[in-house]
């Protein structure tokens, strides 16, 4: 090795190590960005902003409740809350509904949402308006039978909540109701509709069919209700929707966060500008476009249900989580699945990383710097399951699963 490369790869090193101790906001359209910052505090501050869809479309009669949203098959699903156990698939440009899909075998108690992971739909039948319901639970549907409705037993989670200690019925007067989650190939993620705090609470459950107890991870103040949420760029970023108690309904869109701690990045409250429009349901096929569901509401004036697109795109220019690093590539994880050992490969000008390992959790597993354009990890002596590799450079972070499963 040359001597000026040598030098230049220990002062690389010593940049990085410096840079690392520097945090701060690093989302150049945050009032408070920080240039020098090279890892993110959680603590951007945003002007208040107000973007409407850029179309909105009565939907059809046949879901005047509609509650949930997810992508599947190429095309967007929506269904209904407490009536029938179908599902209704929407024309993304029409809002008519194209193809429906029925489940005799299920009971559509309260459904409030729906959610598509690698292997299952997960349907939430978690709506728990007087905070008195005991048969919470999430329905496990494995994604080749989506179509077959032929299942004679249909895998079950039934959960309750760690932190529940009264099931006194209160319409609308406690925390422990829920309309929305996001699920890993591990776990399932509640975020809680709160009626009182107007709070959310972020819950894990295990992805594993029998009675499950919903542990709180995080609490945020949302200052409204939650009802909806989807991952969007690539799963790295996360979408909540909801209203406030005056039907004034809003957008969190939070990125640049630690696997399992999502709160703890940036944190950014969109209003969507439609009001006593009961936003009930949000997805994403790719980048920051949303298309948004809100079922009927009668009161003082009659809003129809309607289907609402939407496009983010412009709050995430220049995003800390793209990966575009000057001329350098990385591959993904191999091989994936993993029975512990497993490579990434670098290339380009420049192989000079950090990199930061975490669990499904968030728990920080391992964390060091590269100086070589192959990154070898062994994780056998961990457990089974997803784990996440942050590799960063400057203000970029490139975040890669990995699914550890032990040979048998």
């Amino acid at each position: 090795m040359r001597i000026t490369q040598f030098f230049w790869m220990i002062l690389m090193f010593l940049v990085g190590e410096a840079s690392a101790q520097i945090y701060g906001c690093t989302d150049p359209q945050a009032n408070n960005y920080n240039p020098l910052a090279a890892i993110n505090d959680g603590t951007c501050l945003y002007n208040t902003t107000t973007m409407s869809p850029i179309q909105s479309i009565d939907l059809p009669a046949a879901v005047l409740e509609t509650s949930g949203l997810f992508f599947y098959d190429g095309h967007y699903w929506t269904h209904n809350d407490d009536t029938e156990a179908m599902f209704f698939a929407i024309d993304s440009i029409t809002a008519e509904i194209t193809d429906t899909v029925f489940w005799d075998c299920l009971s559509n108690i309260d459904w409030e949402e729906c959610h598509v992971n690698d292997s299952h739909l997960i349907i939430g039948d978690i709506g728990n308006n007087l905070g008195n319901h005991t048969d919470l639970k999430f329905f496990l549907i494995p994604l080749v039978e989506f179509y077959t409705n032929n299942i004679q037993v249909v895998d079950t989670i039934h959960f309750s909540y760690a932190d529940q200690v009264s099931f006194n019925a209160s319409l609308n007067g406690h925390d422990f109701d829920a309309e929305a989650f996001i699920a890993t190939s591990d776990s399932i993620f509640i975020f809680s509709k709160c009626w009182i705090s107007h709070q959310t609470k972020r819950y894990a459950v295990p992805f594993i069919a029998g009675d499950q107890v919903a542990q709180l991870r995080e609490v945020y103040d949302v200052q409204g209700l939650i009802t909806g949420a989807t991952f969007f760029h690539q799963n790295q970023s996360l979408a909540l929707c909801g209203y406030t108690a005056f039907l004034q309904p809003f957008v969190w869109l939070l990125s640049d966060f630690d696997y399992g701690l999502y709160f703890n990045g940036n944190k950014r409250r969109i209003e969507l500008g439609l009001p006593f429009h009961q936003i009930e349901a949000i997805a994403s096929r790719q980048g920051a476009k949303f298309y948004l569901t809100n079922e009927q509401y009668m009161g003082g004036l009659t809003v129809n249900q309607k289907w609402h697109e939407w496009d983010a795109t412009s709050f995430f220019e220049n995003p800390t989580y793209v990966a575009e690093v000057d001329d350098n590539l990385i591959s993904y994880p191999y091989p994936i699945p993993t029975t512990g050992a497993f490579d990434i490969r670098m290339s380009g000008s420049r192989c000079v990383w950090r990199y930061e390992l975490y669990d499904a959790q968030g728990v920080l597993v391992k964390k060091g710097i590269q100086l070589d354009c192959m990154m070898h990890f062994d994780i056998s002596h961990l457990p089974d399951g997803t784990y996440y590799v942050h590799i960063l450079q400057r203000e970029t972070r490139m975040v890669h699963p990995v699914l550890k499963q032990s040979s048998h």
